[in-house]
């Protein structure tokens, strides 16, 4: 079907065109008028995300981020907020309510839940585009209703956020509550256990935790000590030998020789002076062999108490190291009834420690939102648009309207032209003979369709 077909058809038929564009308009306007209007109202929540947790000090990464913007989203639009609402606004003593109600499900249904779903259905929530700001939205026939509404859900959703957030780590406190008792339990059995072996094999633990083993680490570092004392003792008794009372005697004596040879040859060996001097030396010899004798007995009285020291301490480690020995798998056993106690000990401060934590996160009062001004409504619907409604009803009824008359065309052909006359016949048309006065608008689209224009007598039409 050529162009000019097709504007010949809706030439035709134009009332069919008309008609249907009319009515489609007339019936929009009709059911648009006839719907009540919807006032909106629109409340912010700031998403305080980037904020850290007061308890923990966590911070949302992106993902997760993405995850809590979605969840908040859904919360508000959950059956327990809007289910506030109904009650906070006083709907079950509502008549018109409570008529609308037994009329649309015949008493069936919870009221509560009914009426939540109104609410639910009315309500749009989304974010603010680029920013954690949370805009809600609310439409009803209402505007001062609308207000009220959004106003209730907003603070409906921060309260049961908060209180969420309060009860999940109460919840979760209990828990670790539990197993903290628990865990102490089990501490004081680990420990009860290790006591008993103790005694019950005379094993003794001091107050730093030192056992058997601790003891025979010390009795061999003393011993170390001991042996390295006594030959330190013995070099510095050598040593004070050299320097005592008999190196002085001796030195004495060595001179009383030399004035004892000078008064010889020059007093004679019958003199008096030689005689006193030869009494002197005598003298100083007994007292040499005496302080001699005395250091000697000193010096093996201390060695042999230094001895008698270091072997006591051989006995006493010995006695351990035996004993040690001895008791091995009893102090394997000890260790690890220790190593039991270590563990039930690190699992019972964890527990404790997270108690703690999510008691303290219980009773905290930030829900991380923040209000943003009073809610806002407006005096101008939403809808309907009569802009919008002119338009696509006319739209829609133009597009209509060409469909019909196209149908009812193809329903029962016509030949309106030289291009339908030569479709049908198959054959080629040479002329035209005019059954009709000259009209402008039909040479006017004519010229305009034509590719050629070649002059004719009147009446006449050039072929195509």
């Amino acid at each position: 079907m050529s162009l000019a077909q097709f504007l010949r058809i809706l030439i035709a038929r134009r009332w069919i065109i008309f008609t249907t564009l009319i009515t489609c308009v007339v019936v929009a306007l009709a059911v648009a008028s006839t719907l009540p209007e919807r006032y909106p109202a629109r409340a912010r929540v700031l998403l305080d995300i980037v904020k850290p947790d007061p308890v923990t000090g966590e911070m949302l990464g992106p993902s997760a981020a993405r995850g809590y913007v979605r969840t908040q989203i859904e919360l508000i639009q959950d059956f327990r907020i809007a289910g506030d609402v109904v009650d906070k606004l006083g709907w079950a003593n509502n008549p018109g309510l409570l008529a609308a109600w037994q009329a649309d499900t015949g008493g069936t249904t919870d009221f509560r839940r009914w009426a939540a779903q109104r609410i639910i259905s009315g309500t749009e929530v989304g974010l603010v585009e680029g920013s954690n700001i949370l805009e809600i939205t609310y439409q009803s026939p209402d505007p001062e209703l609308s207000k009220q509404i959004v106003t209730l859900l907003r603070e409906s959703y921060i309260d049961n956020s908060l209180k969420f957030k309060t009860d999940t780590a109460g919840r979760t406190a209990d828990w670790y509550r539990e197993q903290s008792d628990k865990a102490q339990l089990a501490l004081a059995q680990a420990e009860g256990a290790k006591t008993n072996f103790e005694r019950a094999n005379n094993i003794v633990v001091g107050p730093n935790g030192e056992s058997e083993q601790s003891k025979l680490i010390s009795l061999q570092s003393a011993l170390m000590q001991a042996r390295g004392g006594a030959t330190a003792q013995e070099s510095m008794q050598g040593a004070q030998v050299t320097v005592g009372v008999v190196d002085q005697l001796k030195v004495q004596l060595a001179t009383l020789n030399d004035q004892i040879e000078q008064a010889g040859e020059k007093l004679g060996l019958q003199h008096p002076t030689y005689r006193a001097m030869i009494a002197r030396r005598n003298l100083l010899n007994r007292e040499i062999s005496r302080e001699t004798s005395v250091q000697n007995s000193n010096r093996a009285a201390m060695g042999n108490a230094g001895q008698r020291t270091v072997a006591a301490l051989e006995r006493d480690y010995e006695a351990q190291r035996t004993k040690v020995l001895g008791m091995k798998d009893k102090f394997d056993q000890l260790a690890q009834l220790q190593r039991e106690v270590d563990l039930r000990r690190s699992q019972y401060e964890k527990a404790a420690a997270r108690t703690a934590d999510l008691k303290l996160a219980s009773n905290v009062s930030e829900s991380g939102l923040v209000v943003l001004g009073d809610a806002i409504g407006t005096s101008v619907p939403s809808f309907p648009k009569w802009p919008q409604v002119w338009g696509l009803s006319a739209a829609f009824g133009l597009g209509l309207g060409l469909v019909l008359a196209v149908f009812t065309e193809l329903l029962k052909r016509r030949i309106r032209g030289t291009d339908d006359l030569g479709f049908a016949s198959k054959s080629p048309v040479l002329a035209v003979v005019a059954d009709v006065a000259p009209s402008p608008w039909r040479d006017r689209i004519a010229r305009l369709l034509s590719r050629r224009r070649r002059p004719v007598d009147a009446g006449w039409q050039p072929a195509q």
